[in-house]
């Protein structure tokens, strides 16, 4: 960059930031923007928001709050600074002191958004307190909040993860009554916990109600159900759905093939995972690292030799695709094919592992 006479902007820092924090390392992130002026790219609000995001998202919201505590007057901390704390504290369920951030910005004389609400109401949910969020959905009406088809959502999805479908189902209906539109996300959500805590029958029906009122169902929408269906062990049903998906101009993502592959290979069908995967690749999806991963383990089921020899052509494949497989993946390949008596592929298999591990030395940070 300093060879061409080109600074790292604020994302650039961003990104680094956020790629330390995933890896474990957010003393790091913290530095890298504590060193942003020395590359000429000063702190400003955003750039402190954007930290204190990343920290929070990586569930280092007590380093984010000491952050936040040092510097929120220097960079004079906005409703967005409030925002980004309140969701750290409700990530890690810590409600009570989510609570305490919205009450201290009050006083400090900013205006809580309806986007500030919705994160408290989906913190309390996500902490299991059900009356808490209640109360405080109630409360927001009774303030006069302009709740929205997201503050539906939440309760919904909150109503029917804690098992409380009727209830669910009655805000549900409540929502329309108050003219606020249910979006493709809200028939989602309430798909999602009627196939995990009610029926997937009933979820078809919610499935059919939005397609008959014009609601056009996404990937995530056919995903579900074809989850639900898998999960009941009616793969039939389960293909007939991707059948759908597909006539209706959706097409089955990584997701949707995983799924399937997944629950195939869990009902021993490992005929039709490999007869799917062959679509998959044949199509327009490619396959990912779960894929191969959930492949290879199957093949290890039914002990047969020639199953080995399959695993280790997928092993083969992944890399060339420019997966890195685990140790385990390989070492497990390696004595299955050595048991079978496979030999000459084993060595094979043996010199592609030897040739990962070097380019994992090679890029290793």
């Amino acid at each position: 960059m300093r060879s061409v006479r080109l600074g790292p902007s604020p994302k650039t820092f961003a990104i680094i930031a956020e790629r330390y924090a995933s890896a474990g390392k957010p003393h790091r992130a913290v530095k890298v923007f504590l060193s942003m002026h020395q590359f000429g790219c000063f702190q400003d609000l955003h750039s402190f928001n954007t930290i204190l995001d990343v920290l929070c998202k990586s569930k280092r919201v007590e380093m984010a709050y000491n952050m936040f505590k040092v510097f929120k007057g220097r960079f004079r901390a906005d409703c967005i600074t409030y925002n980004v704390m309140v969701n750290g504290w409700c990530l890690i369920k810590r409600t009570n002191k989510a609570l305490e951030m919205l009450k201290e910005m009050v006083e400090r004389g900013l205006t809580p958004n309806l986007t500030s609400y919705n994160i408290m109401l989906k913190g309390y949910f996500r902490a299991g307190q059900i009356n808490e969020a209640w109360n405080f959905f109630l409360e927001m009406k009774k303030r006069d909040c302009e709740i929205d088809v997201v503050t539906y959502t939440t309760v919904i999805h909150g109503f029917g993860v804690a098992g409380e479908i009727k209830r669910a189902r009655k805000v549900f209906d409540q929502m329309v009554k108050e003219g606020v539109l249910p979006s493709v996300a809200t028939y989602n959500a309430f798909i999602q916990v009627l196939c995990k805590k009610d029926s997937v029958e009933n979820a078809i029906v919610v499935f059919e109600e939005m397609v008959t009122k014009g609601y056009v169902p996404n990937s995530i929408t056919y995903n579900l159900v074809i989850r639900g269906l898998c999960h009941r062990g009616e793969m039939e049903r389960a293909m007939e759905f991707m059948g759908r998906m597909k006539d209706d101009g959706c097409d089955p993502n990584v997701q949707t093939y995983n799924l399937l592959i997944r629950y195939f290979c869990d009902e021993g069908e490992i005929d039709n995972a490999l007869h799917l995967f062959q679509k998959m690749t044949s199509g327009d999806c490619l396959p990912n690292l779960d894929t191969y991963n959930i492949l290879i383990s199957s093949m290890f089921v039914r002990k047969k030799s020639d199953d080995l020899l399959v695993a280790g052509k997928l092993l083969i494949e992944m890399v060339d695709r420019g997966f890195v497989p685990r140790k385990f993946t390989f070492n497990r390949v390696l004595n299955g094919l050595l048991l079978t008596g496979h030999q000459g592929f084993a060595k094979e298999i043996l010199r592609l592992q030897s040739r990962c591990s070097h380019l994992t030395r090679q890029i290793k940070l």
